[in-house]
């Protein structure tokens, strides 16, 4: 979805009446609509910088924080329809981080200053006050999360600690300390059920803290090769989706860690948020965009590389994913790796001909849920596949022949 940004998208957010905001580097914010693939609302230069967050309230109005040069104000809020409401002054420097609370009374946001600020619902003047300071941080505070109940509240700062508050009625209290990342932590999220927060940091790590009593439940130390910039769990609870800053986005299986299945982008993704259906992945992207991709909860199946195959041919089950390859992979799982990618991409004539090619009489399988494929690609996959066919028989000359060399060795022993 390409939104006429002309710079990097920084933030995501979305309404529960079908409509996608994002902000970008270029300072602008806009409001479009899913269901008519338009652009309702935009407004420019909202901050001189860029818009680095963006969370929707209750009643559709949208609180956006960005950077408007030192001594500036990096906090506003807008109307659905973006026409300025408000700006807070209480901030100094840029605001990184917005976070509202479930029932819309209060939200948060945190900045360069050091200082995560709590503000309360307008009141007769129709204006938010700001009504607490928090300074336990050390550093930049680059993330804050309120729990789905409301009850807490998670901050993550460059001091590489988070902060879990409880919160009641606009007054957060510290509660723990949490202590373990090795670099910046970018991105919080907790699990619906608000029994796991979840921490993305630029240490390539991603952990899971039980918000109760402040311990460490798992940590993925390698989840990525680069910081992770961005952690959101679905509404169901069931995955955790991650992305890097080296154009990957993962899925997690959120009850045992495993990892699930594996994006791989041409470009980095600087936000992820998911539907309340839990249906889609919505994403704010280097490249200018912000992009909805399906959210299934992917298999790593544990059957032959053949049989996995034929799933992809009947099914097309992209939800079916092959095991990534290592030193230790086989050269026909790497064929059917190969094969099933071109299942994954192609359409009938690409199915058929791969069928064609594991079984010349044609096995019984008839692929109608795809679309025809141009010549060309029929072609080249062809040549593809005719050359594939060569290096096998190749590779099993070679074979024979070194078992036959083998057998004359023996022999004269």
């Amino acid at each position: 979805m390409t939104l006429e940004h002309s710079s990097p998208l920084r933030c995501v957010a979305l309404r529960s009446n079908g409509h996608v905001v994002s902000g970008s580097d270029d300072g602008s914010i806009i409001v479009h609509s899913t269901s008519s693939n338009k652009v309702e609302y935009r407004t420019d230069n909202v901050f001189t910088n860029a818009v680095y967050g963006l969370c929707y309230l209750p009643t559709g109005s949208l609180v956006a924080c960005g950077y408007d040069g030192p001594g500036g104000n990096g906090l506003k809020v807008f109307s659905p329809s973006l026409e300025l409401v408000q700006t807070l002054v209480g901030h100094v420097g840029g605001v990184r981080c917005v976070t509202v609370s479930p029932s819309g009374s209060h939200f948060a946001s945190g900045g360069s200053d050091k200082k995560v600020m709590i503000w309360s619902e307008p009141g007769e003047g129709g204006e938010w006050a700001r009504v607490q300071v928090l300074e336990d941080h050390t550093h930049w505070i680059w993330a804050v999360r309120f729990s789905p109940d409301g009850k807490q509240l998670a901050t993550g700062g460059g001091d590489k600690s988070i902060m879990v508050y409880s919160f009641n009625e606009g007054n957060a209290i510290l509660a723990h300390t949490l202590e373990g990342h090795t670099d910046f932590v970018y991105s919080l999220s907790f699990s619906p059920d608000c029994r796991t927060l979840c921490s993305g940091s630029w240490d390539k790590s991603i952990k899971f803290w039980n918000p109760a009593d402040g311990s460490l439940v798992k940590s993925i130390d390698q989840a990525h090769s680069n910081c992770v910039g961005s952690v959101s769990y679905s509404p169901n609870g069931r995955i955790l989706v991650s992305a890097c800053f080296n154009k990957t986005m993962k899925i997690w299986d959120a009850e045992t860690f495993e990892l699930k299945h594996t994006f791989k982008q041409e470009f980095d993704t600087n936000q992820i948020t998911i539907t309340a259906d839990s249906n889609f992945i919505v994403t704010a992207n280097d490249d200018k965009t912000v992009r909805i991709t399906p959210c299934r909860e992917y298999h790593l199946t544990g059957l032959t590389p053949i049989l996995n195959l034929i799933l992809h041919i009947v099914y097309k089950w992209e939800f079916v994913s092959f095991l990534e390859p290592n030193e230790n992979t086989s050269p026909l799982e790497k064929v059917m790796r190969l094969l099933g990618e071109c299942v994954y991409h192609g359409g009938y004539n690409v199915t058929s001909e791969i069928i064609s090619f594991l079984s010349p009489a044609q096995l019984p399988i008839i692929p109608t849920r795809w679309k025809r494929d141009p010549e060309d690609i029929i072609a080249r996959l062809r040549g593809e596949l005719e050359r594939l066919r060569q290096r096998i028989a190749e590779l099993e000359q070679r074979g024979n022949s070194e078992k036959s060399e083998n057998q004359r060795k023996r022999s004269r022993y």
